[in-house]
């Protein structure tokens, strides 16, 4: 794969399959999965619901999977977007985050369905 091509999207391929200890293959194979994973599912729901702990929760999982897989630009809204709703949670400040949040999920997972094999 292309790494400008990706980064342009923001996920940082050389990061992520450093981190599948060099493994390609193995990388990709995950990416093509989190086009399956339901976290992000759950946090449209529970954003919908105005359920700001469910929100917390969804947001948390999705931050740490993003992180794992490298989709940089993803994980960096979804701290932001997570730590609104730390603690007691400021959920009108979590739903004005929510749409970056939302639309870099869309660029990653158009990017990894048209573009990972």
């Amino acid at each position: 794969m292309n790494q400008e091509e990706c980064l342009s999207a923001g996920i940082n391929y050389n990061e992520g399959v450093a981190r599948f200890v060099g493994n390609a293959g193995i990388y990709e194979k995950f990416l093509r999965e989190f086009l399956s994973d339901t976290t992000f599912a759950s946090l449209k729901a529970a954003m919908e619901a105005k359920d700001a702990k469910a929100a917390f929760q969804a947001g948390h999982t999705l931050k740490g999977l993003t992180g794992n897989l490298s989709l940089s630009s993803l994980y960096g809204k979804l701290v932001v977007f997570v730590d609104a709703l730390r603690g007691e949670g400021n959920l009108p400040l979590a739903e004005s985050l929510f749409p970056g949040v939302e639309s870099e999920y869309k660029t990653a997972v158009d990017f990894i369905a048209s573009h990972v094999g």
